[in-house]
């Protein structure tokens, strides 16, 4: 809450942790600006779920590694939305060669069940098994729960079918928006979106959902799309032909 830009959580959970910047996302030059001796940590989504699929540029996430590296800043990468498996693969940044000092986790880890995680480099881990407490730290359920997920991930190559299907997901995107409004098709795997050109994105995504399917908007113009881990060639059919009697068609098509 304290990290998000989002103006609707400003005044939620109060008192927040002081001391955010907000940089303009994938624009190196107004981050560098920002940081001082005093700077601790860069803290970024590689994709940028609630913002709208906004995908981090390869070269600038490259430059931020350098960046912290050269001036003892820790790099933070919030994998909530990206991490295990979603990007096609395990973690979304492997997709750029470099890796986070830091990394948060929630949401797929516990394939629903209430998980999250906090990752670090070990010359940075600073507890001794039991120092962090909590009532619900660390229970056998949840612990149990997460391993089976991974392994789930791993032993069943679901990571490589959020690839393949992501890429015939995106594909079937791009051939519809030939006739239709769909416009900046973006994304990695199966957290993919893109923009309306001519509807709403709220009543857009609610009009779907009376035929079934599941997609949400999280701005005014754009639809996210984040199916199963385990979705199928024939269920993408499915959505594409779902999908196409909801859109508008393009003027003059």
């Amino acid at each position: 809450m304290s990290a998000t830009g989002k103006a609707h959580w400003e005044d939620l959970f109060e008192p927040k942790v002081q001391g955010f910047k907000k940089a303009i996302f994938n624009d190196y030059d107004s981050i560098r600006e920002l940081i001082n001796e005093q700077t601790c940590a860069i803290m970024i989504e590689p994709i940028q779920g609630e913002g709208g699929v906004n995908v981090a540029d390869v070269d600038y996430v490259r430059k931020l590694r350098a960046l912290c590296d050269d001036n003892r800043i820790l790099l933070i990468f919030d994998e909530v939305q990206t991490g295990m498996g979603r990007t096609g693969k395990l973690f979304c940044y492997e997709h750029y060669n470099i890796e986070p000092d830091i990394m948060t986790l929630g949401k797929g880890i516990g394939g629903g069940f209430p998980l999250s995680a906090l990752l670090v480099k070990e010359a940075l881990n600073i507890f001794d098994p039991g120092d962090q407490g909590g009532t619900y730290t660390a229970q056998p359920l949840g612990m149990a729960v997460g391993l089976s997920v991974l392994r789930e991930l791993l032993e069943n190559k679901i990571v490589e079918n959020c690839d393949r299907m992501g890429a015939l997901l995106k594909e079937t995107l791009f051939e519809l928006s030939l006739q239709y409004e769909i416009d900046n098709i973006r994304g990695k795997g199966l957290l993919l979106a893109f923009d309306l050109t001519k509807s709403n994105g709220y009543e857009f995504a609610n009009k779907c959902m009376k035929d079934g399917l599941l997609i949400n908007s999280p701005r005014e113009t754009s639809i996210r799309l984040m199916p199963p881990l385990i979705v199928k060639e024939a269920e993408i059919e499915k959505f594409k032909v779902l999908l196409k009697t909801n859109l508008c068609e393009k003027e003059g098509s």
